[in-house]
């Protein structure tokens, strides 16, 4: 006795499936690794970069200031951020600083800046910057200031 025609479409009914789903799983595989990308930046940009950071106390007013490097690009904006602890906790040794973003802002001069701001007496803070030129790239961390207040 011959198979019937049935039989046979049956018996290719599972290999058209596996077909079917490898080929839904590679579009899809596909579409997953096209994604947003960010801008392209030439290969020799340099992110901007402080040359100096500073400051002055005076009373309860703090005057954070920096100057540029010359070899970066120009800064768009900068990021100041803050740690901030009670005096009345004992620092442990060897724990780093925990800083949050206090503040991003325009560079109105790209050469140099300056920031005061009012201090909350009682804590340890501790002060650094950051700079971004217009195609995104961020220079590295300022050092950290230090300050009992």
């Amino acid at each position: 006795m011959q198979p019937s025609c049935r039989n046979q479409k049956s018996s290719h009914r599972p290999l058209a499936w596996i077909t079917v789903k490898l080929a839904a799983l590679a579009i899809l595989l596909a579409c997953a690794a096209c994604g947003v990308k960010a801008p392209p930046v030439a290969p020799n940009a340099k992110p901007p970069s402080l040359a100096s950071f500073g400051h002055q106390l005076d009373n309860d007013r703090l005057t954070l200031y920096w100057t540029m490097a010359a070899d970066g690009s120009q800064p768009q904006s900068f990021t100041l951020y803050r740690a901030r602890t009670p005096l009345a906790e004992k620092p442990c040794d060897g724990c780093p600083l925990v800083f949050t973003p206090l503040r991003t802002f325009p560079a109105k001069n790209p050469e140099q800046g300056s920031l005061t701001l009012i201090l909350e007496p009682g804590f340890h803070y501790g002060f650094k910057l950051t700079s971004t030129a217009e195609n995104g790239l961020t220079g590295p961390e300022s050092q950290t200031i230090l300050i009992e207040y």
